[in-house]
């Protein structure tokens, strides 16, 4: 009788066992915040990539449907026919180029933290002549 009593009495969990446990899930807690930053940093990298890739294909875009630029030609954000759209720290450079009676023209985004977003088109209409 005395053993079914002392077996009740001791059902449950000893102190230490309790730290233990605590010790292991905080640890565990303190592991999981630490990932935080860095999704947030990967989070505003690919927001600024895909910012600077509209822009950057915007710009292209108006220099295929217009006049663009001559070849040899280069240019800064001002000179951007979207530079109303770019946000603060964000900056655009262009070059172009011939290649025979094609006009190479080559668009470049920078956002202000990472890399920038390079892009570049062939102009076929062989509006210059050459």
């Amino acid at each position: 009788m005395w053993n079914k009593l002392r077996l009740q009495i001791e059902a449950g969990f000893s102190l230490v066992e309790v730290l233990i446990a605590t010790v292991i899930l905080s640890g565990a807690f303190v592991m999981i915040l630490g990932l935080f930053p860095m999704a947030a940093l990967q989070h505003r990298r690919a927001l600024e990539k895909e910012i600077s890739t509209s822009l950057a294909q915007g710009q292209l875009e108006f220099f295929l449907s217009s006049p663009g630029p001559l070849p040899g030609a280069t240019g800064t954000t001002t000179d951007f026919s979207n530079t109303a759209q770019f946000p603060a720290g964000y900056a655009g450079t262009f070059q172009a180029y011939a290649l025979g009676s094609l006009t190479i023209v080559v668009v470049r985004v920078t956002p202000p933290h990472g890399n920038g977003v390079e892009l570049s088109a062939i102009d076929t209409t062989a509006r210059y002549g050459f």
